[in-house]
């Protein structure tokens, strides 16, 4: 049985991120993935442009892929008011999963022993570290570690057997339904132009259009919880209606194409309560770390797996793995994104709950163009939620004054 220092399940963004500060600080490190990369990963692949100001390395870094920065952005309310705005400077970054991921682990491979595909069955975790069981080829394998780093995603497994994630997630889970097409079939009219529509076709759900260098992505997402209830079954149809709407509408041309279309888990309820325990933490999806108001999911997801290799290089040069130890990380993701992933969680309950009170932030936008900008920069993750409120209290407060009264007044 081989010993690591620490076994990173999953390679997605969050693990392999993680994974490359580990290995350049000289830990033995075990990557395992389920899939062979470069992989398919269904996502709306948008990143705010501040991932570059934290992770500088990738501003040199993305220029080996197709990247489409965007500085224009589009929000329709459930009414149909819509606003346009368009930053001075970059706002996103549109790029294919497939593409970023295999970059993101072509930086860490150097320095750690990567294994896919390689499917985690199950883990134990005991006084002297954990064993991790998966499935390689068509056989069983046991890696010995002192520390585990969950990083494999909504379903995580490594979650479920730490018991950190618990029963149904039927209320804590979005569910995305979206396709990655290339030009050649499907293209945005305005591929420098991000479309996001809340409330698609005024229902209990989201809208999305974003342009790529060389492809399309478009989806709509719903509530797990509604869309169990309510739209059961109607997974690819409910994307074909939006598709066909946007090409009604010329922001399209060509054809959804039913192959490349997949749907997708999203947590919009915020980071587990405790995203660590004895001998494991937890990043990216598998932890809940995911902008509940935008769906943002991959700038957190690097960010918390920087944050999880630190507190795991500490641990390993410490020798010390129980949970007071291992406290620090959440300690230390709160305090760079706690605020506005909690936040973030609050607003979707709240705005999301009504369509008129997205029809009235919508236009607010469109009558005050400094609003515009202050709404783009922070659905996009340029601007704080305290900036935000700030904005709000100086230059919104009747709106604000007004939106507590209706949600005192509807209890």
């Amino acid at each position: 049985m081989t010993f690591y220092d620490v076994i990173v399940v999953g390679a997605g963004p969050a693990g392999a991120t993680a994974a490359k500060l580990l290995g350049e600080a000289g830990l033995s490190v075990l990557l395992l993935d389920k899939s062979e990369f470069p992989r398919d990963k269904p996502c709306g692949g948008g990143i705010s442009a501040r991932v570059t100001r934290r992770f500088d390395y990738l501003e040199g870094a993305l220029r080996k892929i197709p990247v489409k920065w965007v500085s224009k952005i589009y929000f329709e309310s459930p009414s149909g008011i819509s606003v346009e705005y368009e930053s001075e400077g970059r706002l996103y970054a549109m790029l294919r999963r497939r593409e970023f991921d295999d970059l993101l682990l072509s930086l860490a491979r150097p320095r750690v022993v990567f294994q896919a595909p390689a499917l985690v069955r199950g883990m134990r975790f005991d006084e002297d570290g954990a064993t991790v069981d998966a499935e390689v080829g068509q056989k069983r394998v046991e890696y010995r570690c002192r520390i585990v780093l969950g990083c494999d995603g909504a379903n995580s497994i490594v979650a479920r057997a730490a018991g950190l994630r618990r029963g149904e997630v039927r209320n804590e889970y979005a569910i995305d339904l979206m396709e990655e097409t290339p030009h050649t079939e499907l293209d945005a009219a305005d591929r420098d132009t991000m479309y996001i529509y809340y409330r698609a076709h005024s229902d209990n759900g989201y809208g999305y259009l974003f342009p790529k260098t060389n492809h399309v992505n478009l989806g709509v997402g719903f509530k797990l919880d509604h869309y169990l209830a309510e739209r059961r079954g109607s997974h690819y149809s409910r994307h074909r209606a939006f598709a066909q709407e946007l090409i009604s509408k010329r922001l399209l041309t060509g054809e959804s194409n039913p192959a490349n279309f997949r749907a997708f888990p999203l947590p919009i309820s915020g980071p587990l309560p405790r995203t660590y325990g004895k001998g494991v933490l937890l990043s990216g999806d598998a932890g809940g770390f995911v902008n509940a108001f935008t769906g943002e999911g991959i700038y957190y997801a690097m960010v918390s797996g920087d944050h999880a290799a630190r507190a795991a290089i500490r641990a390993v040069r410490a020798n010390r793995f129980g949970e007071e130890h291992l406290r620090a990380y959440q300690d230390a993701w709160k305090s760079e994104i706690g605020g506005e992933l909690a936040t973030s969680v609050a607003h979707q309950r709240f705005l999301l709950a009504s369509p008129g009170r997205i029809d009235r932030i919508v236009s607010l936008a469109k009558q005050s163009p400094p609003f515009a900008d202050v709404l783009a920069r922070y659905a996009t993750g340029e601007l704080s939620h305290r900036a935000l409120k700030s904005w709000l209290l100086r230059r919104a407060l009747p709106f604000y004054l007004r939106e507590k009264l209706r949600a005192f007044a509807s209890k």
